[in-house]
């Protein structure tokens, strides 16, 4: 196997999530698929001030740009460990292979359960590894 590519974005922008509302928190790059089949690693991370009544978070994976992309993930809940208000750091790793793809991009979407308050993101990065 060898890398065919290598993208990464990072931002310290704050990024709101409203609520209940999934939420596009970082996108990567394109990255270029050079062969017909290739493996695909996509790690992400972020920092994460708790909204209001949060009991969750749902991190997904999606190829393509928006909310309503192909989720390509198994989008489970994690409990959170701390009260509203408190940051928490959270991070998800995926694989995945593709065939007879040419550029493929992958963003990084939060989602908060039993939320009143809205959480804020106060940095995120994702790279995306194409094998």
């Amino acid at each position: 196997m060898q890398l065919q590519d290598a993208v990464a974005n990072y931002s310290s922008s704050n990024v709101t999530i409203t609520t209940t509302t999934e939420k596009v928190i970082i996108t990567s790059p394109l990255a270029h698929v050079n062969r017909n089949s290739a493996i695909v690693m996509v790690n992400a991370y972020c920092s994460l001030t708790i909204g209001a009544t949060v009991t969750g978070i749902t991190q997904k994976i999606r190829r393509g740009t928006t909310i309503t992309d192909t989720l390509v993930n198994e989008a489970n809940i994690t409990q959170i460990q701390t009260a509203a208000g408190s940051n928490e750091h959270y991070s998800i790793q995926f694989f995945e292979q593709l065939t007879a793809e040419q550029v493929v991009q992958y963003s990084y979407c939060l989602l908060q359960t039993a939320a009143t308050g809205d959480g804020t993101v106060l940095e995120a990065a994702i790279a995306v590894l194409v094998i």
